[in-house]
């Protein structure tokens, strides 16, 4: 599959772009492939800390970014009961969020006991004479919010060591399931564009992607939970925000690299409560039906156009259909806030334990610890002299079946449906491990080609 296919594959495509777009995409993505670019990392505000693997992510050409800004937000959610506002009606929703999605979200499993309402006045079943209807919990909760005839309530809160979770529903000013873009796989998928402010920390973070898995509940209602790997959180880059400024005010470049994070980032150490401040400026989604767009001349007409041509040609384009701003009318479905939340989080170790590794082989490679929650696992890794983003984690459960990652670091694994007890880790190149092993991890005979192709390999006892 050619590079700019693997970029809008599996997607409903959010722009209509003739092939001779695509085969221009395809022979830029090509050139710079070839040169081998490493590329600069960007400020270290952007929540990215040393665990970050996102030097290996491909650079691409400034006409192409708006093309990948659409596969940018999808991540796979998942279908329950869609458009179904009989099931708001007959089961207590406001502080009950987890119970009802907990078997579709990507870190699954039983959150009983784990997620907390946030607000202690939980509505109960109409059988017992509570209002059990959205509308109903949300006029008793202390955490909903309307703007603009959209109301946002916070159910529940679920925070380990290792990931802050929050449940949340969004109802809408009108119906708008029908107009957010179903993946291939039959799931709809919705992004918070926010600000977060954790009282531990001296600076507020942008932390994680804002992406929610849910559904909705009918038309205009839709459910879903957002999860936040604190890793972004507890990393301070404070200093190298500070630094980067300077520089900038003194009209030099200052390029954050591993070096420069790993001698000026620093750890923080999460507290057994805190309060997290949300201010969520926007909701959106991808639309279902994008307009189409008139590239004014037929598809002989650009072939024939050089590169400096189409450049010129794109940024038209782009700025005549708005396609150069976020979100813009041509792609994206959006409800504007902001809603604001103030929210006591009180963190929970419950069945949350580190086992210390502390292996390194001789090139420098290892592990230090694997961290399980209940619903989690966390491998930390150690790279002497060596960058992280050049290699990748591979963890295989008891039973030797492979454990997909669920989230954007390949460090955090979900354990539902996994013999846990004992895992074995493999480090492995990042582009031999994508280029040459990743397709076959389904297949027979993996395991035997990560004994052989692996770096580094640890068997670890978890129970």
């Amino acid at each position: 599959m050619k590079q700019s296919e693997k970029i809008i594959s599996g997607l409903q495509q959010d722009i209509v772009l003739p092939d001779i777009v695509l085969q221009k995409a395809d022979d830029a993505f090509s050139r710079i492939l070839a040169e081998n670019e490493k590329g600069k990392q960007p400020a270290a505000s952007q929540g990215r800390g040393k665990n970050s693997r996102h030097k290996k992510r491909k650079r691409f050409p400034v006409w192409a970014r708006g093309l990948t800004a659409a596969a940018a937000v999808l991540i796979a959610a998942f279908g329950i009961c869609a458009a179904n506002p009989v099931m708001a009606a007959k089961i207590p929703i406001i502080g009950h969020l987890f119970s009802l999605l907990q078997d579709k979200i990507s870190f699954s499993g039983d959150y009983t006991g784990y997620a907390e309402p946030l607000d202690g006045n939980v509505q109960t079943d109409p059988e017992t004479g509570g209002d059990s209807s959205v509308a109903g919990n949300r006029e008793t909760s202390s955490y909903s919010q309307t703007v603009n005839g959209v109301t946002v309530t916070l159910s529940e809160v679920y925070c380990n060591q290792e990931a802050l979770n929050i449940s949340l529903i969004i109802e809408g000013n009108e119906d708008f399931q029908d107009k957010i873009m179903t993946t291939q796989f039959g799931k709809q998928s919705l992004f918070l564009d926010m600000d977060t402010d954790f009282s531990f920390r001296d600076t507020p973070v942008m932390a994680g992607s804002g992406n929610i898995e849910g559904s909705f509940l009918d038309a205009r209602t839709y459910a879903g939970v957002w999860r936040l790997d604190l890793k972004d959180v507890l990393f301070d880059v404070s200093e190298i925000d500070r630094m980067t400024s300077e520089a900038e005010a003194k009209g030099e470049e200052f390029v954050v690299n591993q070096e420069v994070l790993d001698k000026y980032g620093k750890m923080l150490t999460l507290p057994d409560e805190f309060t997290l401040n949300i201010d969520l400026k926007r909701i959106e989604g991808m639309l279902a039906n994008p307009p189409e767009i008139d590239w004014g001349m037929s598809k002989e007409e650009l072939e024939a156009l050089s590169d400096e041509e189409f450049q010129a040609l794109h940024d038209r384009i782009f700025e005549k259909y708005g396609l150069n701003k976020h979100p813009n009318a041509m792609q994206h479905y959006w409800f504007e806030g902001p809603w604001t939340f103030t929210l006591p989080i009180k963190v929970n170790t419950a069945n949350n334990r580190t086992i210390s590794v502390n292996d390194v082989n001789e090139a420098g490679i290892g592990l230090e610890s694997v961290t399980v929650t209940p619903f989690e696992i966390h491998i930390n890794e150690v790279y002497l002299n060596h960058d992280k983003a050049d290699y990748f984690p591979v963890v295989l459960d008891a039973q030797g079946k492979y454990i997909d990652s669920a989230g954007s670091d390949a460090a955090f694994l979900p354990v539902a449906d996994h013999d846990i007890s004992r895992i074995t880790v493999y480090l492995c190149d990042y582009l031999e491990y994508m280029d040459e092993l990743k397709g076959l991890k389904y297949e027979d005979g993996f395991r035997e080609l990560l004994e052989e192709r692996a770096v580094y390999k640890k068997e670890v006892v978890l129970e």
